[in-house]
């Protein structure tokens, strides 16, 4: 299989192909979207633009899965920077097609991760030829590849409620250290919200705690004010 990458650089916002035999992997970090989603009649997905508080900015994703996916990797403390539709690859051979992955995580270790966002009823034999061509690309670049099939319900759901907390409330610095320390350990959130003063301004603070990471919970159970909440050190922290 003769893979073909296409990809546009931000310095310049030229299409090129890249020779990636001769040149290695492409500058993930000076990628930008190769193309803009549309809707139209024959494509049923409807784009939306995103805020990602990873990248300070808009992102124009396909659907709402890969809303989902923008939503757990925006929040991950190893993920620096996102890019949706980052480049498009081409390769001949048996089953020759192109195709257009959905994201690119690049993390602070200099690592890279490329996403397709696919709910398991469509991925069907045209899908899975891509993904094996795509796997095959980024194994050769070095870069990692991981289809993203969806969230359970209760994730899904969990991680909608802390999107609304993403943004720093104006008096976090009034309650951090109060709400940290007594995370210390371990703790419930009924305990945690104990330490409100009946402005709500505390909880505000808990849960944005709680969407960067500096808080630990598992957001893959129902929360409930019995759940086990605790600190963790900030170099795991989102930011």
């Amino acid at each position: 299989m003769i893979t073909q990458w296409l990809i546009c650089i931000s310095e310049t916002g030229w299409f090129e192909h890249w020779d990636w035999r001769a040149r290695g992997a492409p500058p993930a970090e000076d990628l930008i979207p190769v193309r803009r989603p549309q809707s139209s009649k024959r494509n049923r997905h409807i784009p939306v633009t995103a805020y990602s508080m990873t990248n300070d900015g808009h992102i124009v994703l396909e659907s709402g899965l890969e809303h989902d996916l923008l939503r757990r990797v925006d929040r991950d403390p190893s993920v620096r920077w996102i890019i949706a539709q980052p480049f498009r690859l081409a390769w001949d051979g048996t089953r020759p097609g192109f195709h257009t992955p959905d994201l690119l995580t690049l993390h602070v270790d200099g690592s890279v991760i490329v996403w397709d966002a696919k709910a398991l009823v469509d991925q069907d034999s045209k899908f899975q030829a891509a993904v094996a061509a795509t796997t095959e690309a980024c194994a050769a670049v070095g870069w990692g590849y991981e289809v993203f099939s969806g969230l359970d319900d209760t994730e899904k759901l969990n991680l909608l409620w802390l999107h609304g907390f993403r943004r720093s409330p104006p008096w976090l610095e009034r309650f951090k250290s109060q709400v940290l320390a007594a995370a210390q350990g371990g703790t419930t959130f009924e305990e945690l919200f104990a330490l409100d003063d009946g402005s709500g301004e505390a909880i505000s603070c808990i849960w944005h705690l709680v969407w960067t990471g500096a808080l630990r919970v598992d957001i893959t159970t129902l929360l409930e004010p019995s759940s086990f909440v605790e600190y963790v050190e900030a170099g795991n922290v989102r930011r």
